[in-house]
């Protein structure tokens, strides 16, 4: 059964690798009709470093490695694409080396070939997280801890004044993981939104940190109660101190449940698209490239 409205989901499952574990992806997408997974760099390291498999699981992507300066940096987008891959076939009953990561014209990634089915994607530091849901557009951003956010002008960029006052009155060791917290659920909105930063987070607003369980709500920027349409946020602590924001659209496809890849197309005909041209006779084959 879906949460209660107000009340934020199960946390986001951590994922160590490959091998999952996956159930709970599952059955978060099964029950909520959404999953958070998260990982860290390190975990997925073994895998990111074999250049083959690499090649191969991030499809057209790999020649941007290239043009990513600094080991780190080209860690955490190898690593957040094989956890999007991973998680998306464990979810839709597809190998993650035949599912293509692609962009629509205002940035927003999704899976060619799967339009009931949407994805998001975040990394900070060593951290990195997705959001998979059958219900409609979703968002995820997650922020290192530690990170100077309060009286360093942040605040006032992506802040409202009511946001801006109710931070004044918080405990003073509280409000930097506060305004990381604002921050951190206005960048999954817009991205779920597929805005970016085309919205300004200052029409807009959030409820500061509560202690009863209950989730962020909406504000207008002057701190009145917004209409959601249905929207659903939540923030979670991660391992490490990260923080993990989402935000989840209203059902906007059928109820039909998610369509597994076996069930839209050719198998054999997406490897082709894929990964290049097949054999009639045996199957699948991998297109030479030159040494």
């Amino acid at each position: 059964m879906p949460p209660r409205p107000g009340l934020t989901g199960p946390p986001p499952t951590r994922v160590a690798g490959p091998s999952g574990p996956w159930h709970p992806v599952r059955d978060a997408l099964r029950d909520r009709g959404y999953a958070l997974v998260h990982a860290q760099v390190g975990d997925w390291l073994p895998v990111a470093g074999d250049d083959r498999a690499v090649e191969r699981l991030l499809g057209h992507e790999a020649g941007r490695l290239d043009t990513i300066g600094g080991a780190g940096a080209r860690d955490r987008f190898t690593v957040s694409r094989l956890l999007l891959k991973y998680a998306a076939g464990a979810l839709l009953d597809a190998e993650p080396a035949d599912l293509e990561l692609a962009r629509g014209p205002n940035g927003r990634p999704y899976l060619r070939g799967f339009s009931r089915f949407e994805i998001t994607l975040s990394h900070t530091g060593r951290t990195v997280a997705v959001g998979l849901s059958g219900l409609g557009p979703i968002g995820v951003d997650v922020e290192q801890p530690g990170r100077p956010a309060y009286a360093t002008g942040l605040a006032e960029d992506i802040c409202t004044p009511y946001e801006r006052s109710v931070l004044d009155w918080l405990p003073p060791e509280d409000r930097n993981a506060a305004v990381i917290r604002l921050w951190t659920l206005k960048e999954a909105y817009s991205k779920a939104l597929g805005l970016g930063t085309r919205l300004s987070f200052r029409s807009f607003g959030f409820t500061t940190p509560a202690t009863d369980g209950t989730a962020p709500r909406l504000l207008k920027a002057d701190g009145q109660p917004s209409d959601t349409g249905g929207w659903q946020f939540e923030t979670h602590p991660l391992e490490g101190g990260c923080t993990l924001s989402a935000a989840v659209g209203p059902s906007a496809f059928a109820s039909t449940g998610i369509q597994r890849a076996a069930e839209m197309v050719d198998q054999r005909l997406m490897r082709a698209v894929v990964r290049g041209p097949f054999d009639a006779h045996d199957g699948p084959t991998e297109t030479r490239r030159e040494q």
